[in-house]
């Protein structure tokens, strides 16, 4: 069987727990107004919403994916609950904490970069439904590098609202393209094309960046030695 680290964020665990307590809780509570002679309390209904708060919680705790990133000898694999992609690492030139400058303006976000040799391999298998995910929730990090770059506001257009036509050999439309020309706009800004917020950890920021650093330096020893996390 081939050996791989695999890493999965503390934040989605225990949805399975959170689920069972809340269900057997609304369940509790509703047996307990039925037969009970009183009228239905303030109290009775707080119980009842954090009840169902509780298993809605669960819920999406549960259709997050199982692992966020899975280390391979030739790869790393994204998971998110939108798709998955694979990069190669032969395409990974580096790897960092993501942060940009501008005279004493400084800015640091809660994400690790990788920079890539070419987009056209993350491209070619990048499916639509999550390029689509990644533009929107990684607006605001495009918007804050934006601030600092032209702190006067003169942006370009093209920055604001990226082109469904990317010109290249594979000439990629729609939401891809959109995608490429944002991953274009966050190598400019920040050096890093593909961006991984903090949240899909399960360590440390410094950690995690030293593991993969390793990674890339010599995958088959660093995968030996850290193949047993998270492998429950």
């Amino acid at each position: 069987m081939t050996k791989r680290i695999k890493v999965s964020a503390t934040a989605h665990k225990y949805g399975g727990e959170f689920l069972v307590a809340g269900a057997i809780v609304l369940v509790a509570v509703l047996l307990v107004v039925k037969f009970k002679p009183d009228p239905i309390t303030l109290f009775d209904f707080a119980v009842i919403i954090a009840a169902l708060f509780s298993m809605l919680i669960g819920y999406f705790k549960l259709s997050e994916p199982r692992y966020n990133l899975v280390l391979s000898k030739n790869g790393l694999v994204f998971y998110h609950r939108y798709g998955k992609v694979r990069i190669a690492r032969k395409n990974i030139l580096a790897v960092g904490q993501v942060q940009i400058a501008n005279g004493d303006q400084f800015l640091e976000l809660p994400c690790l970069g990788l920079k890539l040799k070419s987009l056209a391999p993350l491209i070619k298998r990048m499916p639509p439904r999550l390029a689509f995910k990644l533009i929107m929730e990684q607006r605001n990090w495009l918007m804050a590098g934006i601030k600092i770059m032209w702190p006067t506001g003169n942006v370009p257009d093209d920055w604001l609202i990226e082109e469904s036509k990317y010109q290249d050999k594979f000439n990629t439309y729609g939401l891809l393209a959109m995608l490429t020309h944002r991953l274009e706009h966050f190598d400019t800004l920040f050096g890093y094309h593909f961006l991984i917020s903090y949240n899909y950890f399960d360590r440390s920021v410094d950690e995690f960046e030293n593991l993969l650093q390793h990674w890339l330096r010599d995958p088959e020893k660093t995968i030996e030695k850290y193949s047993n996390i998270n492998q429950k």
